[in-house]
């Protein structure tokens, strides 16, 4: 017998290209690179960083609009109840990100449109999964996950409407404290169960390699750190003289050696397992501020994986409704009919 080809994996693909617009779009080609680079290594990987920032957006795009698609017809993260609205505002949130990413000439209030939608359906992610039969620890860390988007556009619409500059602040911090504490937590809301004793040691070196990088950027390279958070992953560092200082950069260090951890856990466990790994990646490597379309399409799309591994991840239990050997993507979903 013919062994059966698996599916291609573009959630894993995505992920990758979310990593690559971090790290060589976001922060090498714009930080670190001459504005134009002419030669040599800088434009190989300038040019590399701008491919993959725009395979990014086309990939997100089309990933969403399967997954809202499906979603909305099967009963997957929505129930019957919201379908009509998800689907009309995930199509308005679709048009506007395929503007975005193909970078037509749209008007400056579209830009707010897409925010809006794109908070309203991070927020029906969450909602709708609250309606679920699956592990309610990684209903949590989808919510802490989807509140900093609300909040934050909670954020702008308080500051266009010149609204009490109080709200402003305080909204910003709460998104913040937000996806901190998600990221904090997520070793244990995901709660990775590698299936092999040497993916554990794979784990545990994952999270002491990277807690000596963050240490070491934070002591002796500090401004390093300051620009990678401030352009990379779009957060204030301040500098760290005093108590709150130290105690600040000592969470920074713990939520992102804690979500490499759980990530690495993640990607080395089952089907479902691995679609919960690409969704922390993406949400982790699309930052604390949106500010482009791709990332939009990245922190949704990471939701989405987060969703669909939960809901697996609670179907595993049912014979009927148990994995195939790579049906690992949220485009592999097939709707229960």
């Amino acid at each position: 017998m013919q062994k059966a080809i698996p599916s291609p994996n573009l959630t894993a693909v995505l992920a990758a290209a979310a990593l690559a617009d971090l790290l060589l779009f976001r922060l090498a080609s714009h930080v670190f690179f001459p504005s134009q680079p002419t030669w040599g290594v800088a434009r190989i990987l300038s040019d590399l960083g701008l491919f993959m920032s725009n395979l990014g957006g086309v990939l997100g795009v089309v990933l969403l609009a399967v997954v809202l698609l499906r979603a909305v017809r099967g009963d997957t993260i929505f129930p019957r109840s919201m379908r009509i609205t998800v689907s009309t505002i995930g199509l308005f949130f679709v048009i506007l990100s395929t503007a975005g990413v193909l970078v037509l000439p749209v008007p400056d209030r579209f830009v707010a449109y897409l925010r809006i939608s794109h908070a309203f359906l991070a927020g029906f992610v969450a909602a709708g999964l609250w309606h679920r039969r699956c592990p309610v620890r990684v209903k949590l860390a989808v919510t802490l996950f989807a509140a900093p988007i609300v909040l934050q556009t909670a954020t702008m619409f308080c500051e266009r409407m010149g609204w009490s500059p109080f709200l402003v602040g305080q909204g910003g911090r709460m998104a913040l404290a937000s996806a901190f504490f998600g990221l904090l937590l997520s070793p244990v809301l995901l709660r990775a169960r590698p299936r092999r004793s040497l993916r554990v040691v794979f784990m545990v070196g994952a999270g002491l390699i990277s807690l000596a990088l963050l240490s070491v950027a934070m002591v002796r390279y500090f401004a390093f750190a300051q620009v990678v958070a401030l352009y990379g992953l779009r957060f204030d560092l301040p500098v760290t003289a005093g108590v709150a200082g130290k105690a600040y950069a000592a969470m920074v260090v713990a939520a992102y050696v804690s979500v490499t951890v759980a990530t690495v856990g993640c990607l080395s466990g089952d089907v479902a397992s691995r679609l919960l790994g690409y969704g922390l990646l993406l949400i982790a490597t699309s930052g604390h501020q949106i500010v482009a379309t791709n990332q939009t399409l990245f922190s949704l799309c990471g939701l989405c994986a987060l969703a669909l591994g939960s809901v697996r991840l609670g179907d595993a239990a049912t014979p009927a409704t148990a994995l195939r050997p790579g049906e690992d993507d949220a485009l592999s979903h097939r709707p229960s009919t």
